[in-house]
């Protein structure tokens, strides 16, 4: 029976090619779309899997608040990751990592200076992660002094092969050579890890500052830490049981509270907003972090795309029923069951499914290598794709053949067979009304769709072009990375200054759109009993201002170096402090954090004292998303930050040619120095890059659902102009126009467009409003918005049934009307 279920079915899809092709192709895009943006969301949700007992791994999360500051960081204390395997019974095991900077890794036997951060970890690490060695043995390749793990990448670059195993490598602050005992994979694509080497913590073992930390450190957050649960173990229970042990062995201040929670190494890449990551700089980690929101948005995209597709299915087949009542008839007269009938139309179903799946699968495949660079990702379909996707794609595309299959299968095979072999038009007013409500349900989608694109647009727009009191174009922003490059910064300047292409040249400890830790203070006027404020910290330079065009609003600037106790306020930071006009107000900086605890800042033994010699206009230092917070600018010459960088500006011709005489200024100052630099525009960009990638994978998305939709409106089209075909030849014999009967047959599905504007608007509007509440700075939402859209929509629909509309206007009255 099957196989003559198999038969006819491609018999009658054979006779009916255009419609075929029809179905095949939209159901062949929706399926496409489904997996495209399945297999990103697939890489999303997976992150750091690949570990076999990711399920059982946590990172150890310290929440400490000091008189109302609360910070949160993914990091605990040497302490802490040591004794608690001792006293928890439910804790397997613990790791723990750290970074200490960047510094140059040389290759003795061909020393090219790689500028590369040290990630230092304890030997547990490779036991309790499963990253996978090239060679040496997991057990061992971290416990011995001065041993090093790189990966393969690493590897390349510095000796040209993998096969490294006992050379030696040198990091520029360390006195002892490094012995190559591990060569690692490199991660994979969705991994919340990117070191590329390890140097055994035991290499510091006999450093005084090393055996401090392993006697005393039970509070700092110098750490990454992470547990191995047993299986079946309470999280929450454990991090009570953390928190007990810290404070058993360590009181905090008076005024200061601590405690610890346990993340899921598998939430780590999607929940980790707020939290500061102990071993990585925060603002890196944030561009590239996962949205729990947008995986919903995406989720829902995927799935409407898919079945949109399947309603257009429902509504071509049946568009084309009276073209099929006599077949039924016949079918039924002698001797069909109904059962028969609804198998014969699901594999019929099912067989379209099928060729669209194959088509979808080769459309994939050439559009993967494209849309791959949008999304920041390696994502790929085939034999080594994981089991998981072909699953979910066999699944979703059985279940849509099955569906849009079952609704013109249980119509069709109703209807008495006397009554289809006298020709009885399938025109039941509530099988026409279930497809105008799904015609409304698709375009609704669409144009919800369409407007979250609009202002997703709008946004990120708005956040690359808008006034950031600063001026960032034709900024070069070049790295120091050694003492001689500090030391030597005013002639160094001299020599840039000199550059004719080179306008301004400044030094700083940070930049503005730093995407490296900035460092806060504690601050207060002095004399003020008040508990004190917090507030960001930058080094400058007298230049600062006049290169990034910061505007002063009242007081001066710095002048020499005796400004060396001078700051500047933004407004916020004034207006924090309640000073109005500086006038050499002294204020307090008693203490200084790195992203963790503070530290005291003293200078001949007393608290740093600064006199506040200016207030600049507040800028944006940071991203859109947060709001400007309060800014002390300092001279360079400070006990809290040294200078990081030097930033020009440059003429916007012969930029190759000025880059590479800066370089030799570099090189001048320190020939063993890799030169690093970026453009300042290009850095601020990276902020919303996320943002960028997902408007780009939106814009297909409505694209996407629009075209479907059309589609599935051209088969509702097709279907009422055979349903209506002799009363538009009663009509033009009456002597109606071409362009009446036109807009006769259009009007009624422009009002179910209309429809679904009234219904999606609303929607749109409350959903676009909450997600602009992520960013502190945000466009307004405008009713152009949602009236582009609602046109835009309307405008397509429009397109889509006046083809049809024309045609059954067009057509010969005589012809239509021959049968009465």
């Amino acid at each position: 029976m099957i196989r003559n279920y198999v038969k006819t079915a491609l018999r009658t899809l054979g006779r009916n090619k255009l419609y075929t092709l029809l179905n095949i192709a939209g159901l062949a895009f929706g399926i496409t779309c489904f997996l495209l943006i399945g297999l990103y969301l697939f890489d999303e949700l997976t992150f750091d899997q690949q570990h076999s007992r990711a399920s059982r791994i946590y990172r150890v999360i310290q929440h400490k608040s000091i008189k109302g500051e609360a910070t949160t960081v993914a990091a605990g204390s040497y302490k802490l990751a040591e004794e608690s395997p001792k006293t928890i019974a439910e804790i397997e095991g613990t790791t723990r990592m750290s970074r200490i900077g960047r510094a140059n890794l040389i290759n003795p036997e061909n020393p090219v200076n790689f500028q590369e951060t040290i990630t230092n970890a304890d030997e547990k690490f490779l036991t309790i992660f499963d990253f996978p060695l090239v060679l040496g043995d997991r057990n061992t390749a971290l416990k011995e002094p001065n041993s090093i793990v790189i990966n393969e990448d690493l590897a390349t670059r510095l000796f040209g092969s993998t096969q490294v195993l006992g050379k030696t490598l040198q990091f520029s602050h360390m006195e002892t050579p490094l012995k190559v005992t591990g060569v690692l994979k490199n991660h994979p694509p969705n991994s919340s890890f990117d070191f590329n080497s390890l140097v055994s913590e035991a290499s510091y073992r006999n450093a005084d500052f090393f055996k401090q930390t392993a006697a005393s450190d039970w509070s700092s957050a110098d750490f990454s830490v992470y547990l191995l649960l047993k299986p079946n173990t309470n999280a929450e229970a454990v991090s009570a049981k953390l928190t007990k042990l810290i404070l058993t062995n360590f009181k905090p201040e008076v005024g200061t509270s601590l405690s610890y929670s346990l993340q899921a190494l598998n939430d780590v890449h999607l929940h980790s907003e707020g939290i500061t990551d102990g071993a990585r700089n925060s603002n890196v980690e944030a561009m590239a972090q996962g949205s729990p929101f947008y995986i919903n948005i995406f989720s829902f995209v995927a799935l409407f795309i898919l079945l949109i597709a399947g309603i257009n299915y429902m509504n071509l087949s049946t568009a084309r029923a009276s073209n099929r009542i006599k077949e039924i008839g016949v079918r039924k007269s002698i001797g069909a069951e109904r059962a028969h009938l609804v198998y014969q139309f699901l594999v019929e179903a099912l067989l379209v499914t099928g060729f669209s799946l194959v088509v979808a699968l080769v459309l994939v495949n050439v559009l993967l290598p494209f849309f791959n660079p949008l999304v920041n990702k390696h994502l790929t379909l085939g034999f080594g794709t994981d089991y998981r996707i072909w699953l979910m794609t066999l699944a979703a595309t059985l279940l849509i053949g099955l569906l849009s299959g079952s609704y013109p299968a249980m119509l069709l095979s109703g209807f008495k067979p006397v009554l289809l072999l006298k020709g009885k038009q399938i025109n039941q007013r509530g099988n026409l009304s279930l497809r105008k409500t799904l015609v409304v349900f698709q375009f609704t989608i669409s144009i919800i769709i369409i407007i979250g694109t609009i202002v997703l647009i709008s946004q990120v727009r708005f956040m690359n072009t808008t006034n950031l009191g600063f001026n960032k174009d034709l900024m070069v922003v070049i790295d120091i990375n050694t003492g001689a490059a500090k030391k030597g910064y005013e002639s160094i300047k001299a020599d840039m200054a000199k550059i004719p292409s080179v306008k301004n040249v400044s030094v700083s400890s940070r930049v503005p759109g730093e995407w490296k830790m900035i460092r806060t203070v504690k601050i207060n006027n002095q004399g003020k009993a008040s508990e004190p404020k917090v507030a960001y910290f930058i080094g400058v330079d007298k230049d600062f201002l006049k290169t990034f065009e910061v505007g002063l609003v009242q007081g001066r600037n710095f002048i020499n170096p005796t400004d060396s106790t001078a700051v500047l306020l933004n407004e916020t930071a004034a207006r924090l402090l309640n000073i109005t006009q500086p006038s050499g107000q002294l204020v307090e900086m008693p203490a200084m954090s790195r992203g963790g605890d503070f530290e005291p800042v003293l200078v001949n033994n007393e608290p740093f004292k600064a006199r506040v010699v200016g207030i600049v206009r507040d800028f944006h230092f940071q991203s859109l998303r947060d709001k400007i917070e309060p800014l002390v600018l300092a001279y360079n010459q400070n006990p809290i930050h040294d200078i990081d960088y030097y930033t020009a500006r440059i003429d916007a011709r012969g930029i190759p040619e000025t880059l590479e005489k800066l370089k030799a200024v570099m090189m001048k100052a320190d020939s063993d120095e890799p030169f690093e630099y970026h453009f300042l525009d290009q850095q601020l960009a990276n902020f919303y890059q996320e943002d960028a990638r997902r408007q780009t994978l939106l814009i297909w998305g409505a694209v996407a659902t629009i075209i479907i939709a059309c589609l599935g409106l051209f088969g509702l089209a097709t279907y009422s102009a055979e349903q209506r075909v002799k009363e538009i030849g009663v009509r033009k014999v009456l002597g109606a126009s071409v362009a009446s009967l036109a807009s006769l047959l259009s009007m009624d599905f422009l009002k179910l467009v209309i429809i679904a504007n009234v219904i999606a608007i609303p929607i749109a509007w409350w959903a676009t409003d909450r997600w602009l509440q992520e960013y502190a700075y945000h466009i307004d939402l405008a009713w152009w918005m949602f009236a582009l859209a609602g046109l835009l929509a309307v405008g397509i629909a429009l397109l889509t049934v006046s083809f049809q509309s024309v045609k059954a206007a067009l057509m010969n009255p005589v012809k239509s009307l021959r049968s009465e």
